[in-house]
């Protein structure tokens, strides 16, 4: 009967004794993770670089409209509040795709982000095969 209760003592002091491992594991684990982030910001910082996720947005059916256009595969669209605003609109288009076409292409995205964004600076790129390839922009 001593054997099982301090049996039974000694497994119930182990249980508890590994919880509050796990327990102040985790603990440890969130505290590296916030320095590893604070670490990450002041270094990003030390650089010069600036954090602009706030700032910045995606227009979601303005992105959707210009995807949809023939000789375009992708559409990437920023519009950020920083220095008065301005849209930034990359797009690749297929390796068919000529000089003139790209150029009407841009044209008419730049024509839309002016309707969708009066007041912005609007900066237009086509690209082709990751290369630059047209360019149009609005002050």
């Amino acid at each position: 009967m001593k054997n099982t209760v301090l049996a039974g003592t000694f497994m119930g002091a182990m249980l508890l004794g590994a919880c509050n491992n796990e327990d102040t594991q985790k603990a440890d684990d969130q505290m590296i993770q916030q320095e590893t982030a604070a670490e990450k910001q002041a270094n990003l910082e030390s650089q010069g670089v600036v954090d602009k996720s706030d700032t910045a947005k995606s227009d979601e059916a303005l992105q959707k409209e210009f995807s949809e256009v023939q000789g375009v595969s992708s559409v990437s669209l920023i519009v950020t509040e920083d220095s008065g605003g301005y849209v930034l609109v990359d797009f690749e288009v297929d390796h068919d795709v000529s000089k003139e076409q790209a150029e009407q292409v841009a044209a008419a995205f730049l024509n839309k982000a002016e309707e969708a964004y009066p007041e912005d600076k609007i900066d237009i790129q086509a690209r082709k095969n990751g290369e630059s390839f047209v360019q149009q922009s609005k002050e």
